[in-house]
């Protein structure tokens, strides 16, 4: 049997940005729930940041990272499922190739719940910065989808947490090493990038943002 040796896999971006995603996502349930739209708006602009920067990393980051690496055909996530029914190992190095489906679906939804929101009001005193170019009918259109949308989004955490739970009753714990950033691997390690590259871009994007949408926001709230 071959040994194993721990080596890194998920660079500190990439470990970050997953755990302020869910911490942003349960800020924006809270917030919108409770009607706190300042503090809505302004967990929402961070997720902006955070999104954008992951799209950028998915093409220049860490192997880990790159969507070329991670996203296969339907056919290989298919017989990667099959294969899993019937007992098989999982040994891949980063995302699994079902397991990248899911990726890419929660960052779509993050997608449309943020755009929607730039264009969304609730009719009586609050709206998204680009409300005000669009028709009211365009507007409530887009607050509609925001509200439909949450609902997918928590459908796919749903989903997200049953697949976790059945790999860790399988023995294979994806908790862990998107914590410490280092899996146990038989093959070879993949290439790493700087995570403060990408913490950078996230900066910078988010400087963009504030000092475009957010700089009222942030002072109404400090």
């Amino acid at each position: 049997m071959a040994s194993t040796t721990h080596y890194p896999v998920w660079d500190s971006f990439i470990r970050g940005y997953h755990w302020l995603q869910v911490m942003s996502v349960a800020g924006l349930w809270y917030t919108g729930t409770e009607g706190l739209m300042d503090w809505h708006f302004a967990i929402a602009y961070f997720l902006l940041a955070l999104l954008l920067t992951r799209l950028i990393w998915g093409v220049i980051g860490s192997e880990t990272a790159q969507f070329r690496h991670f996203v296969r055909s339907p056919s290989t996530a298919l017989q990667y499922l099959t294969a899993i029914r019937r007992g098989g190992e999982s040994s891949n190095v980063g995302h699994n190739p079902a397991g990248a489906y899911m990726v890419v679906a929660f960052m779509l939804l993050l997608a449309t719940q943020l755009t929607t929101g730039l264009f969304a009001n609730d009719d009586i005193i609050s709206e998204g910065p680009l409300a005000q170019y669009v028709s009211g009918e365009l507007s409530s259109l887009m607050t509609s989808i925001h509200a439909i949308n949450f609902n997918l989004i928590l459908g796919a955490i749903a989903l997200h947490v049953i697949a976790i739970t059945v790999y860790l009753l399988r023995k294979d714990n994806l908790i862990t090493p998107m914590i410490t950033g280092k899996k146990a691997l038989k093959a070879n390690p993949p290439q790493m990038h700087n995570g403060l590259v990408a913490w950078g871009i996230t900066a910078a994007i988010g400087s963009l943002i504030y000092f475009t949408w957010a700089e009222e926001v942030v002072a109404y709230l400090w």
